[in-house]
């Protein structure tokens, strides 16, 4: 009897929509590492003030492995605006990366936008609803780009678009604590020379060395390597283990929600797990959803109603090459089963089952 309230209790829907024990933290995982201009990350910041030019969005791109950074100012953010600033500011100055990390935005998902991936032959990695740890080198750039932005702004009487170039290269000229390198001497074997600067820190024995210019800074450019740092100890992970098993589950809305609604959704039907992300059928549709925004939804196995879905729905909502899921066996297979007001159903032990009456 215990038994049977506990998983009474524990499989309310409702209860399980809005009440949150624990959310997931998963842990980080790195990228591969790439060499220099192999991967890149791109993104867009916007919309700003509109400058007397008419810019109001900054396209943003960095490399992984030097964390070079570009900032192009657009006056939109369609399609073909956003496939030409990548064209003609990057792969043009850089070559062709291998890898192209993006967001779900319509630009980056236009047919416009692929078709360009294609046609270079660059593999574009999408990340994740709401999930903006998946494009975290361009993502955690922006704080920096615009708080650099924000304090030009409130020192000089000028526009966004003005002080942007400048603080570019303060950027780029900035050590990085992870590595202890800034992404120009990384990027060029040595620093660069910033306006206040007065002395200057080549001599005339680099130049003049047994070895080229172009070997001496072959040579430096080796030495640099960027870190991958380790993400064991930077916070506190937690994984509910029902996850790995469990049918269906739960989807948690971090859009801006209107007062007393739930903050989860659902539960919706696991097709294929991953090691950070799950495909759920939502609105017979697949989607990829991060396990960070997910929790195990418990619900009767015995019956389609306990999770909303009737049998006719459940089949219609199946994609193709997946059954929907079935009735129990002992809706199938026994015939003597008692079904009481609440929906639950009960097999009585043999013994007392009598051909002509249940009991």
């Amino acid at each position: 009897m215990n038994h049977d309230i506990t998983q009474w209790a524990k499989t309310c829907l409702q209860c399980q929509r809005a009440k949150v024990n624990r959310h997931t933290f998963s842990c980080l995982q790195n990228f591969e590492s790439a060499d220099r201009f192999e991967h890149i990350h791109v993104d867009i910041v916007g919309p700003l003030p509109t400058s007397p030019d008419g810019f109001r969005y900054i396209v943003t791109i960095i490399d992984r492995c030097t964390r070079w950074p570009e900032a192009i100012p657009v006056c939109d953010i369609t399609a073909d605006t956003v496939a030409r600033v990548i064209f003609k500011e990057w792969i043009c100055r850089y070559g062709c990366p291998i890898k192209l990390t993006s967001d779900q935005g319509r630009q980056f998902e236009s047919t416009l936008f692929s078709e360009l991936m294609k046609l270079l032959g660059i593999r574009r990695i999408r990340t994740t609803a709401y999930h903006p740890q998946s494009n975290g080198a361009v993502e955690r750039w922006h704080r920096s780009l615009k708080a650099a932005l924000s304090a030009r702004l409130n020192a000089c009487d000028s526009t966004w678009v003005d002080q942007l170039p400048i603080v570019l290269l303060g950027l780029r000229a900035a050590c990085r604590t992870d590595s202890g390198y800034s992404a120009a001497e990384i990027t060029y074997g040595r620093n660069l020379r910033l306006p206040g600067d007065f002395y200057d820190s080549s001599s005339n024995n680099y130049l003049n060395d047994k070895h080229s210019l172009v070997e001496n800074i072959r040579d430096s450019i080796k030495t640099l390597k960027p870190i991958n740092k380790s993400h064991s100890n930077s916070r506190s992970f937690f994984v509910h283990p029902d996850l790995k098993s469990c049918d269906y589950v739960f989807v948690r809305d971090d859009t801006v929600r209107k007062p007393l609604k739930p903050p989860y959704d659902g539960p919706y039907r696991v097709i294929k797990r991953g090691s950070k992300v799950y495909d759920i059928l939502i609105n017979s549709k697949l989607v990829s959803i991060s396990i960070d925004r997910l929790k195990p939804a418990y619900v009767l196995s015995d019956s389609d109603d306990a999770v909303g879905l009737a049998p006719a729905d459940a089949a219609r909502d199946a994609p193709a090459g997946v059954p929907p899921p079935t009735t129990s066996q002992s809706q199938t297979a026994t015939p003597h089963v008692y079904k009481t007001r609440s929906g639950r159903l009960i097999k009585p032990p043999t013994r007392f089952i009598n051909e002509d009456n249940l009991f």
